[in-house]
């Protein structure tokens, strides 16, 4: 047999002892050549395979670095807005400690910073950027909510109010404390004590805004349950409170007279407040210049609502609105206003032009203690426009005489009120008022001519919101004959503002 001889790897055979083999070494030499030239397609489809996965991880690598940039850069962006937003409010950041990625080299190192240094705003109200995505967004005003794909905002708001009293001579099922119906004494009303318990003063407002090239545009809507009703099952209407809107220096609709000061008036459980302060509201056009609670100045048309008596043949009417000019001073230590009206009393032939003059303010801390103690006052001469206190509804603004000839009712009533903060969360609010009305030949005898009212409070709010006090009040009154009447009310209240 054939002995096979191995391939010696860096050994040169001789001729002598290779020649008998030669022929099959180079069968061996075409085997291993044939299997390597067969096998090279296969290495380069398996190494264009292993490029290809490595071009791939390469690519994605690269997207997630440049996902990580964006991220840092809508960071870092924020964090700008943050500190624009805290110089524009000046408030404290304090100093939580919150993660801030910063770039570098395309890295997010996750650092420890101070969020005093940062401007990220600790607060139960964010403020500042949000997502451009965010359906619901922080408005422009307090409270409210941004609207998607504009830039109003709007704000629901209003309250539930639980009212309960207690009068000792009762004031005729009066859910607000009316001078008029206060029984006179020797009546059969006289020593009737009564209690009644309500939630009428419950309310809803609708307030949106945004800014125009107008100036603001506002609307505001407000509704109470001081419509009719029956007070025996509690089925009241709705009543409508405010209508208005305002474009720039311009509001119409129906909001508070430009007559009434809104910002002085005291806090009281009695929704009547002190007798001298007018709270009417009224529908009209006015042209205003300022801020509204700071120093500024208006004008404006007002509806005609005047209530005549007297003889029942002629008709009563007004042909022109009641005309109203007001003007604010605003300082530190408070402020003054003043405002003017006049309006018209028309009978079918005679017509008188009465009106009259408010002064009224608040004075800041006029008593140590805490800062927000406040003195506010009030006091209005004129005539004919009773029906703007809403102490004294059914009160008659003048009478028309036999002869056709209108007179007036003439007005006097001033008010004072104190209030101190006992702790942040107890107040107490002292008042004392008159009102005086200088009725006209041929008034009904039995109507108010004049009276007083004192009153004294403590109310305390556990949180934000929620307020809860005790009133004590005591009324006493005059008629045109001279006949007089005393009563007494214990009120409380419980306020829960959404």
């Amino acid at each position: 047999m054939r002995e096979l001889i191995p391939l010696q790897r860096n050994s040169a055979p001789s001729r002598s002892s290779s020649a008998p083999n030669s022929n099959g070494n180079r069968a061996v030499w075409a085997l291993l050549l044939a299997t390597a030239i067969t096998a090279m397609p296969a290495m380069a489809q398996a190494s264009d395979t292993e490029v290809e996965i490595l071009r791939s991880e390469v690519e994605r690598l690269k997207r997630e670095g440049e996902a990580q940039r964006t991220e840092v850069e809508e960071l870092r962006a924020l964090v700008e807005a943050l500190l624009q937003a805290e110089g524009q409010s000046g408030q404290d950041v304090g100093s939580q400690i919150v993660r801030l990625p910063e770039q570098t080299s395309g890295e997010t190192p996750d650092e420890l910073v101070d969020a005093s240094q940062t401007g990220i705003l600790s607060s139960r109200q964010q403020v500042g950027r949000f997502p451009d995505d965010a359906f619901v967004t922080a408005g422009r005003f307090d409270r409210s909510i941004g609207i998607p794909g504009t830039n109003g905002a709007f704000r629901i708001g209003g309250g539930i109010q639980v009212n309960a009293n207690y009068d000792i001579d009762n004031q005729g099922f009066q859910q607000i404390g009316t001078q008029p119906t206060i029984p006179l004494d020797g009546t059969i009303d006289d020593g009737e004590n009564q209690f009644a318990i309500h939630s009428r003063l419950s309310r809803v407002n609708f307030d949106f805004r945004a800014p125009t090239e107008l100036g603001q545009f506002r609307t505001f809507v407000e509704f109470d349950f001081f419509g009719d009703g029956d007070e025996f099952t509690n089925d009241y209407d709705l009543r409508l409170r405010h209508a208005a809107a305002e474009l720039g220096p311009w509001k119409f609709g129906q909001f508070w007279s430009g007559f009434v000061d809104v910002f002085n008036i005291p806090e009281t459980a009695d929704p009547g407040g002190p007798m001298a302060q007018p709270v009417l509201r009224n529908p009209g056009i006015y042209y205003l210049r300022g801020d509204y609670d700071d120093t500024n100045w208006g004008v404006g048309i007002e509806n005609p609502a005047s209530d005549l008596g007297g003889n029942t043949d002629l008709i009563g009417s007004e042909s022109i609105p009641n005309l109203v000019a007001f003007g604010r001073l605003q300082r530190d230590w408070g402020y003054v206003r003043l405002a003017g009206m006049a309006l018209e009393l028309k009978s079918d032939d005679y017509s008188e032009i009465s009106g009259g003059v408010h002064l009224s303010g608040r004075l800041n801390s006029p008593f140590p203690g805490s800062e927000k103690n406040n003195f506010t006052f009030g006091t209005q001469y004129g005539a004919g426009f009773v029906h703007y206190f809403s102490s004294f509804v059914g009160e008659l603004d003048g009478v028309i005489l036999d002869n056709g000839d209108v007179e007036s009712t003439g007005i006097f009533g001033a008010f004072g009120g104190y209030q101190h903060f006992w702790t942040d969360r107890w107040r107490s609010t002292f008042t004392a008022s008159l009102f005086e009305l200088d009725s006209p030949n041929g008034a009904d005898p039995l109507s108010y001519a004049g009276g007083e009212r004192i009153s004294a409070n403590l109310f305390y709010s556990p949180i934000d919101g929620v307020t809860f006090g005790f009133e004590g009040n005591i009324n006493t009154i005059e008629t045109v004959d001279g006949s007089e009447g005393e009563s007494s009310r214990v009120e409380f209240v419980g306020r829960f503002d959404f």
